[in-house]
């Protein structure tokens, strides 16, 4: 069985910025003990979002210390999603449905996660208001997915430049400021936005922002796919 230091060495994965990276360094411990099972990568896959749903529930309660708790266990889920890869690259196992199965987790439990956060704020505070944008907040962050373009919509001899297209789109400039913001917004990760939000009881604010945020990232990727596309025309 190889050694932690073995696992980095072998499945080392490049990351862009020192949040993920922190989740990453986490992962080799859980993904050196899956070693010792029978358990694939996949079922770690199936793991990490069934434990990403529970916690969703618990973030409805409307008691801070059970939200800060559920969110904490929601993004200690992130730290198995990383660790599923490392056990693929170690084991040399891959599938395409182990990619399908990585983006319907991330695709169903964020979403689950703003409406839940939405629903433990109107019980917070009592006022509707919160249900509504925890709902936009979700479907808006569906929106951003939903608008990437997909080269199978465009004949052959374009889909490349579409890929490319998407790409473009997508903020992968760590060095950017606005890279570095929606870092600390990924729902995912530990110690973000709405975490501290919640540390100081601000969990409508918190849930204000993330709405605003994933309205104009949405507007951001139209309008960045729309004048890159007009480009390729």
């Amino acid at each position: 069985m190889p050694t932690i230091k073995q696992l980095k060495l072998t499945c080392k994965n490049k990351r862009r910025d020192p949040f993920y990276s922190f989740v990453d360094y986490l992962a080799y411990y859980p993904a050196k003990l899956f070693l010792y099972t029978p358990i694939t990568p996949n079922q770690i896959t199936v793991i990490w979002i069934i434990g990403q749903i529970i916690s969703t529930f618990f973030i409805m309660s409307g008691d801070i210390h059970t939200m800060i708790i559920a969110l904490v266990a929601f993004q200690f889920m992130f730290v198995l999603d990383c660790s599923d890869g490392i056990v693929a690259r170690y084991k040399k196992k891959f599938s395409l449905n182990g990619v399908y199965l990585d983006h319907l987790g991330h695709y169903l439990c964020n979403p689950l996660l703003l409406i839940s956060f939405g629903i433990g704020t109107y019980k917070i505070y009592g006022e509707e208001i919160y249900l509504f944008l925890g709902l936009a907040a979700a479907i808006f962050f569906l929106l951003n997915k939903s608008i990437t373009l997909n080269p199978s919509w465009y004949s052959k001899d374009k889909q490349e430049k579409i890929i490319s297209n998407s790409k473009s789109s997508m903020l992968k400039n760590e060095r950017s400021i606005f890279y570095f913001a929606f870092a600390l917004f990924r729902l995912e990760y530990f110690f973000n936005f709405m975490f501290w939000g919640l540390i100081l009881n601000l969990a409508n604010y918190t849930l204000i922002i993330y709405s605003l945020l994933f309205f104009l990232e949405l507007l951001r990727k139209i309008l960045k796919q729309y004048l890159v596309n007009k480009k390729y025309d």
